[in-house]
């Protein structure tokens, strides 16, 4: 009876920690999915919209979102063409008050005003190199939209996997869930093979078209890669330096010798490339554990369509 106790209160914790879980998944997927369609809705003015100058009639700094409690907003009512607006307008570093004029965004076809995104420069080049990925290539939009895909998909996995244990006879849903697994391996896989594809023409440009210059140290670093320990025999950090250049400073992968050895205002020998506007130091062989992760998914991708599709399945006797 104690026995059974125990394997009773473990079933029931586990399925209320999956409960949990999938309530705190679901809400991010929906506060994600909401700054997509809030980014989505954003492009269609920048793409559609015109900028317009208008004169500020009243300022109302009442909260009437959930988002105003995160930052300092208010509601301004101003005039433009015989009508009366009122939109969302952020402070971030100006006052706006009665009888300020501002920038707005103004789409004829939905008759309304947006603020424009602001954009800040950094103060610093970083090198595509440092950290590779294609994703950087994305807008903002297409991110946000790639997080709600993968928040959905992990939110998928959890629920089917509760309602599997709540009612064992679905067994379709336990297949439909493996079908889509292996899908979502695959599509990884493509992903970072191209990648990684990428990435080695990237570097190959630069090290074949980059001409060598000259340029200060300034500071070096290292981030590390994933988890480390003693006993890894692959190289668990990247490292960098941040040189000055003609326009300013630029952050550029080293090789672990040169992170060693170097020290501020020490010359170092880069390879840069116009054309891409990037450089990198002339002694780096480029990043190698970025052709990890194509193998592992790829490995991952047939192991699973294998159990899926081509392993032979225990018939009840």
């Amino acid at each position: 009876m104690l026995q059974d106790l125990f394997h009773f209160l473990g079933r029931l914790y586990s399925r209320l920690v999956s409960v949990i879980l999938i309530a705190l998944l679901a809400g991010a997927t929906w506060l994600l999915a909401y700054f997509y369609q809030e980014e989505k809705l954003q492009n269609l003015f920048l793409k559609e919209g015109q900028f317009v100058q208008v004169q500020v009639a009243d300022v109302d700094l009442a909260q009437r979102s959930w988002r105003d409690a995160f930052s300092n907003t208010s509601y301004i009512t101003f005039p433009y063409q015989q009508k009366t607006y009122q939109t969302r307008y952020v402070m971030d570093s100006v006052w706006v008050g009665a009888g300020d004029r501002v920038q707005l965004l103004y789409h004829p076809g939905r008759d309304a005003f947006r603020q424009p995104h602001g954009e800040r420069k950094p103060d610093r080049t970083v090198s595509r190199l440092v950290r590779w990925s294609l994703v950087n290539d994305f807008s903002t939009e297409y991110k946000l939209l790639g997080g709600v895909l993968v928040l959905a998909t992990f939110l998928f996995f959890l629920a089917s996997g509760l309602v599997v244990s709540l009612f064992p006879g679905l067994t379709f849903l336990r297949t439909i869930a493996r079908l889509v697994l292996v899908v979502v391996l695959g599509a990884v896989a493509v992903f970072f093979t191209y990648d990684a594809i990428a990435y080695h023409r990237y570097y190959q440009r630069i090290k074949t078209n980059g001409r060598p210059l000259e340029v200060t140290v300034l500071e070096t670093d290292r981030q590390r890669i994933g988890r480390s320990n003693r006993r890894s025999v692959l190289k668990s950090y990247r490292y960098n330096a941040t040189c000055r250049f003609e326009k300013g400073k630029r952050t550029i992968p080293i090789t672990e010798d040169e992170y060693e050895t170097l020290k501020p205002n020490d010359r170092l020998t880069v390879l840069y490339d116009e054309s891409l506007d990037d450089s990198m130091s002339a002694r780096y062989s480029g990043n190698k554990l970025d052709y990890v992760a194509p193998v592992f998914f790829w490995i991952l991708f047939l192991v699973f369509l294998w159990n899926l599709f081509f392993k032979p399945q225990k018939r009840l006797a």
